[in-house]
């Protein structure tokens, strides 16, 4: 999946069996949902886009279900047919570009959520128009983290933490101290803006403009992209969502992301089980009321902080 994961839990050396099998759980769906090998779940379905349906796996066929779900509730904000664009900008290489205006909208034609049939039934998927693809690399890493999660769960392992590279899935609570969760610096990778402290089953992720980007004449073109322009969105830096899955949150960063402060407020608002921080361009801090006990902003940004 690109990142570093790493598992800490309470227990003993006995417990390493299972933490074991939680590694390898995540490896094999990391290996079937790579968009880009003809051999696995995903691969296969790009490859036959526009030709009829692929039988995928189970767990495949529930994440590309998630995604849609998630896109309808997001009105497109978050959309799992972004393959051709994120292909063409190069982000999923190490030398991406910027691509012509032409280009963009041709890549545009070959997306759509609407364009995506998925059988829970049978685990079959189908793209309904050459050239389409899928990528789910905005919700299949949070779908690993809830199933290694839910492994440890079943072998009895009740406080530990799963973190993908900073989507993750706190469980129980430490005899010490919360859990402790930086949210980081967009401008600055080694500082953190405030720490969160959870105490409960929770699940949290990010997404930001600071990873995966290249800068051309002075301009930052990164690797979220809105589904209506097919160029990276702007007006936010990062975007961490509080939700009771990692699958949700991993998803709904994203989305609220491309949607924009204001429009991604409102949908918070609206739909009170989640919770977020929004970090925008001019570094104003917005968060959702709930947080305001377990959050601790540090002193240089607390000024910038608003609840809503």
């Amino acid at each position: 999946m690109g990142t570093v994961v790493e598992i800490t839990w309470i227990g003993t050396s006995h417990d390493n069996s299972a933490v074991k099998r939680a590694y390898e759980a995540m490896k094999t769906i990391s290996l079937r949902m790579n968009p880009d090998d003809p051999t696995c779940d995903l691969g296969r379905v790009n490859s036959r886009a526009g030709k009829g349906f692929v039988h995928v796996s189970s767990q495949t066929c529930r994440v590309v279900r998630e995604g849609l779900r998630i896109g309808k509730q997001t009105k497109g904000a978050f959309d799992i047919t972004l393959y051709p664009l994120i292909h063409l900008w190069g982000f999923d290489t190490k030398s991406p570009h910027l691509p012509s205006p032409a280009a963009i909208r041709n890549a545009l034609a070959h997306t759509g959520l609407q364009k995506v049939l998925c059988d829970p039934a049978t685990h079959q998927i189908k793209l309904t128009e050459a050239g389409m693809g899928l990528d789910l690399g905005g919700i299949a890493k949070g779908f690993a983290v809830d199933k290694a999660s839910a492994l440890l769960r079943a072998r009895g392992l009740r406080t530990f933490l799963v973190n993908a590279g900073g989507d993750l899935y706190c469980a129980g609570h430490p005899p010490s101290r919360p859990w402790r969760i930086g949210i980081q610096d967009p401008d600055d990778p080694q500082a953190v803006l405030a720490i969160l402290s959870l105490t409960d089953d929770r699940a949290i992720a990010t997404s930001g403009d600071y990873e995966n980007y290249f800068i051309r004449d002075h301009i930052r073109y990164h690797h979220i992209l809105d589904p209506m322009t097919g160029f990276p969105t702007r007006g936010l830096r990062s975007v961490s969502v509080l939700a009771s899955t990692t699958m949700e949150a991993d998803a709904l960063a994203t989305a609220l992301f491309v949607m924009g402060k204001k429009q991604a407020i409102r949908w918070l608002k609206a739909h009170p089980a989640y919770a977020g921080v929004l970090v925008d361009s001019l570094c104003h801090i917005a968060a959702s009321h709930s947080l305001n006990h377990l959050i601790k902003w540090k002193k240089r940004v607390k000024r910038n902080v608003s609840y809503f």
